[in-house]
């Protein structure tokens, strides 16, 4: 079975026909990933958290893939992944990028004093990638829907996309960011180094965060 999916997917460019099965994949792929559940207890209710986080997840798409480029993969006419990439060239999502996405709705839910600090504790899981001084292509998110994790999909997108992809465009270097420890394995095995690993903190809770890089 992994085979015949790996050997079937096609990338192509996102387009706007794909948005609401993209949006599903995005927002499903990330429940419970430590940068977005450290701002579960600031909500009175389960419920409330998920309504903030299902806005929210939907505005960081449409904000991201206004300044960078979306592929995503088809098998058998479904997305099953998509890769969304920051190239050298590429100006930085900012607060108005949000605005016109919608997203400032959802993150004042959570009160503005914590949301200053939560858009300072987004900023901060970038850091160490952007005090490299070299033109890098960065991978904003690799996102593989939850049916098809575990079968090789991520690994094909990085080593069958990602990277052919960069290489065309005389990329030298890839970089990536992860909050996620069950990620540290997956970026080695797949040719990135470690640069740093770091813990963050939000108010009085923390977020580990760990910076790859590869070079090309």
């Amino acid at each position: 079975m992994e085979n015949n999916i790996i050997n079937s997917i096609e990338y192509k460019k996102y387009n706007s026909s794909y948005e609401d099965e993209v949006i599903n994949i995005f927002v499903k792929a990330f429940e419970n990933y430590p940068l977005f559940e450290i701002v579960k207890n600031d909500f009175k209710t389960e419920e409330k958290f998920h309504k903030f986080y299902n806005s929210f997840m939907k505005s960081l798409f449409k904000a991201t893939i206004r300044k960078n480029e979306c592929y995503i993969g088809i098998n058998n006419g479904n997305v099953i992944d998509l890769v969304i990439i920051d190239a050298p060239t590429d100006k930085p999502v900012g607060f108005l990028d949000y605005v016109l996405c919608g997203g400032i709705k959802p993150i004042l839910k959570l009160g503005l004093f914590n949301a200053l600090k939560y858009l300072k504790l987004s900023d901060e899981t970038e850091n160490v990638v952007k005090s490299i001084k070299e033109p890098r292509f960065h991978l904003y998110f690799l996102v593989v829907d939850p049916k098809y994790q575990g079968l090789g999909v991520g690994s094909d997108a990085i080593n069958n996309f990602l990277i052919p992809f960069v290489k065309e465009k005389n990329g030298k270097l890839i970089t990536v960011t992860t909050n996620a420890s069950q990620n540290i394995n997956f970026y080695s095995n797949n040719g990135f180094s470690l640069i740093k690993e770091e813990t963050l903190k939000y108010k009085d809770r923390t977020v580990n965060n760990w910076s790859f890089r590869m070079d090309l």
